[in-house]
C-alpha cells in the first residue's frame, strides 16, 4: 500500500510540475493573447484538481476557497481554453463568465456547504450528482464541436490534431467522470487514483507536446508561415483558375458550398485547395473565406438604389446563406453593422 500511495505521489507531483512547465510556455514563449491566458488557466485548474484532494479543515480559507474554484472549473475552462484553439476570432462573452460564476456557486454549495453528500433522498443524490452531468455534457459539446468544424478547417495540421484531441481527451475525460459517478459512495481506492494519475500523466505530456509542435497553426507566427509558404510555391496556373472560379463564375454563390465540390471543379485534391486558399489566399477557415466573398457581394447590392425593394432575406438566399441569421451575422462581423444598417447609411449618403 505504501508503495502504490508514493507511486501515487510521485505522478501527481511529476504532473504538476508538467502543468507548471505548459504555464510557463503559455506565458513566456507565446505572445500574450486571450488563447494563451486561458490555456494558463486551465493548466492552473488542472493543477488546483489535482491539490484539491489534500486540503482539509485547517487550510487556510484563502486557499481552499481558490483551490476548490480552479477544481470546479476546469470544465468551463477546457471548453473555453479549447474554442479558442480551435475557432479563428474567438472572444469572450459576458454569458461566460455567468456560466463560470454559476458553477461554481452551485459547487460550493452542493460538495461544501451544505449536506447534500449524507443525505439519502432521491432528490439529494441527483442534485449531488448533477455537476458530474453538466462536467461529461460540457465536454461532450466541447469535443462534438472541435470534430464538426473539422471539415472547414483549413489548417492540415490543425486539422489531424482535432481528432486526436478529441478521442484522446474526449474518452479519458468522460470515463474519469462517469468513474466518479459511479464510485462517489464507494470511498477511496488506491487502485484506481493510481490509474488515473498515470491516465492524466501520459495525457498531459502528450496535449502538451502537440500543441507546442504545431504552435505556428495554433498560436500563429507570421515569420514560421512565410518561411513554409516559401518551402512550397503555389501552383500559379491553379492561382488562376480559382481566381476566376472566385471573380467571374462567382462560386461562392452556391450554397451549401464545400472544399470538395470546389475541389472538383478545379479537378484537384481536397488537400491542395485546402493549401491554396490558407497559404495563397490567407484564409484559416472555409466559412470565413466565403464570408468576405459574399459579404462583398452582399455590400454592391445593399449600395445599388435600383435593388432597394430587394428584401434582406432575398439577398441572403441569393448570396447562397440557409437562412437569414448566418447571414447577419457574418454581416455584421465584418462591416461593424447590420444589413439594413448599412443599406440605410448608403441611402442617406446618397
Amino acid at each position: 500500500m505504501f508503495e502504490t500511495s508514493s507511486l501515487i505521489q510521485y505522478l501527481k507531483a511529476a504532473t504538476i510540475a508538467q502543468l507548471g512547465f505548459l504555464i510557463l510556455n503559455f506565458l513566456i514563449r507565446v505572445k500574450l493573447s486571450t488563447r494563451s491566458i486561458l490555456g494558463s488557466l486551465f493548466t492552473s485548474s488542472l493543477i488546483a484538481y489535482f491539490i484539491c484532494p489534500w486540503l482539509d479543515h485547517s487550510t487556510n480559507t484563502f486557499i481552499l476557497i481558490l483551490v476548490h474554484t480552479g477544481c470546479f472549473s476546469v470544465s468551463i475552462l477546457f471548453y473555453l481554453f479549447v474554442s479558442s484553439l480551435f475557432e479563428d476570432g474567438f472572444k469572450l462573452k459576458a454569458w461566460h463568465g455567468v456560466l463560470f460564476l454559476s458553477l461554481n456557486i452551485f459547487c460550493f454549495y452542493v460538495f461544501l456547504a451544505s449536506d447534500i453528500r449524507n443525505q439519502g433522498s432521491v432528490f439529494a443524490k441527483v442534485l449531488f450528482s448533477m455537476p458530474q452531468v453538466f462536467y461529461l455534457g460540457l465536454i461532450l459539446l466541447t469535443l462534438g464541436r472541435v470534430l464538426k468544424d473539422k471539415n472547414i478547417d483549413l489548417l492540415e495540421s490543425r486539422r489531424e490534431f482535432r481528432v486526436i484531441f478529441s478521442w484522446v481527451t474526449g474518452l479519458y475525460s468522460m470515463s474519469v467522470v462517469l468513474m466518479e459517478v459511479i464510485t462517489k459512495d464507494a470511498g477511496y481506492s488506491s487502485q484506481l487514483d493510481l490509474i488515473n494519475s498515470s491516465f492524466i500523466f501520459v495525457l498531459v505530456f502528450f496535449i502538451s507536446f502537440r500543441i507546442f509542435q504545431f504552435r505556428e497553426n495554433v498560436f500563429p507566427n507570421e515569420e514560421i508561415q512565410n518561411e513554409e509558404g516559401a518551402e512550397e510555391p503555389l501552383d500559379e496556373g491553379l492561382v488562376k483558375k480559382l481566381d476566376s472560379l472566385l471573380k467571374d463564375q462567382k462560386v461562392f454563390l452556391q450554397e451549401n458550398l464545400t472544399i470538395l465540390a470546389l475541389a472538383k471543379q478545379l479537378s484537384v485534391p481536397e488537400k491542395k485547395v485546402r493549401r491554396l486558399i490558407n497559404k495563397g489566399l490567407g484564409y484559416r477557415n472555409f466559412n470565413e473565406f466565403l464570408n468576405h466573398y459574399r459579404i462583398q457581394e452582399a455590400k454592391l447590392i445593399l449600395s445599388d438604389p435600383g435593388k432597394n425593394d430587394f428584401q434582406v432575406l432575398r439577398i441572403a438566399m441569393d448570396l447562397g446563406y440557409g437562412s437569414l441569421a448566418p447571414f447577419n451575422r457574418a454581416f455584421k462581423e465584418i462591416v461593424r453593422m447590420t444589413p439594413s444598417d448599412f443599406r440605410k447609411q448608403r441611402s442617406s449618403t446618397k
